[in-house]
């Protein structure tokens, strides 16, 4: 996954109205609880303060392009089967609850697929996946696959599982990063929700986020991502640059019991703020 100084009347606008924006982030569940996610909440009106999060990550598995195959690890299993309780709850507390779905180093992966009976039988494979487990909708994450990619497989892809009357009310986005040639014949941006640009060690924000506004995505559904292990910049530059632009909210990569401290900076924006970021009793795992 990878200074601009504005009033203090903008940069308060993110935090002083719950659902200005959009906080969305990111579970390793290898090595972490998914249901800490519910356990931070706003100071003002003890409201969560991430709004959708997505298991990360189950994976594209195959030999063969054309033949791919969904899996989950042994964490992602438990966490779907044994524990799937953390994603009830979390979704009670009205978070979306996502998937990833990423490559595997194996020759199968989103941008890989050629033939299109095989493109339907894989989508509906993924819209079958996120119905099963009560999911709010799937992430695509496009890295690690070992095959030649094309341009076509993962618009058509996308454009399948949108039409899938299955899908509906469900949410489809995806992980952005070095990834123009997929946008290249201008479909894909129509059917993403949402897409977040995770360049994370950059604070050249305009570079992040204005090229997928010339690919066809709108502010409205664009993050810019942040992660919790890298401090370059302040993270308070990234909410800064979000309210100021009009960008629809903020990713965060990735959620921890230890992330107290990193939300609460992503809140900062200026010395008179009086919002932080609580932990519930006894809620961290």
């Amino acid at each position: 996954m990878k200074k601009i100084l504005i009033s203090s009347f903008v940069s308060l606008s993110l935090i002083t109205h719950a659902n200005a924006h959009l906080i969305m982030s990111y579970v390793e569940v290898n090595s972490n609880q998914l249901s800490n996610v519910g356990c931070f909440v706003r100071s003002d009106n003890a409201q969560p303060f991430i709004h959708m999060t997505s298991i990360f990550a189950a994976n594209i598995n195959g030999d063969n392009p054309n033949n791919p195959v969904i899996y989950f690890n042994p964490q992602v299993k438990n966490l779907l089967t044994n524990e799937y309780k953390q994603v009830e709850n979390l979704q009670k507390m009205g978070i979306k609850v996502l998937i990833t779905l990423l490559g595997n180093h194996q020759n199968a992966g989103w941008a890989c697929m050629t033939n299109m009976q095989s493109k339907i039988k894989f989508a509906k494979d993924i819209v079958q996946m996120v119905n099963k487990y009560k999911l709010d909708g799937v992430d695509i994450d496009d890295e690690y696959s070992n095959c030649s990619p094309n341009e076509n497989s993962l618009a058509d892809l996308a454009q399948l599982i949108k039409a899938d009357p299955a899908f509906k009310n469900k949410i489809l986005s995806k992980a952005l990063f070095s990834d123009s040639f997929e946008f290249s014949n201008h479909k894909l941006a129509k059917y993403l929700d949402y897409g977040w640009e995770m360049t994370y060690s950059s604070n050249n924000f305009a570079g992040r986020l204005n090229p997928y506004l010339s690919y066809g995505m709108k502010k409205e559904k664009l993050l810019l991502g942040s992660w919790t292990q890298i401090s370059n910049f302040p993270p308070s530059e990234i909410t800064q640059y979000v309210v100021k632009n009009n960008f629809a909210g903020i990713m965060i990569y990735d959620i921890t019991a230890n992330s107290q401290n990193f939300l609460n900076s992503l809140v900062q924006t200026n010395a008179n703020n009086s919002l932080a970021i609580n932990v519930l009793p006894n809620c961290l795992k």
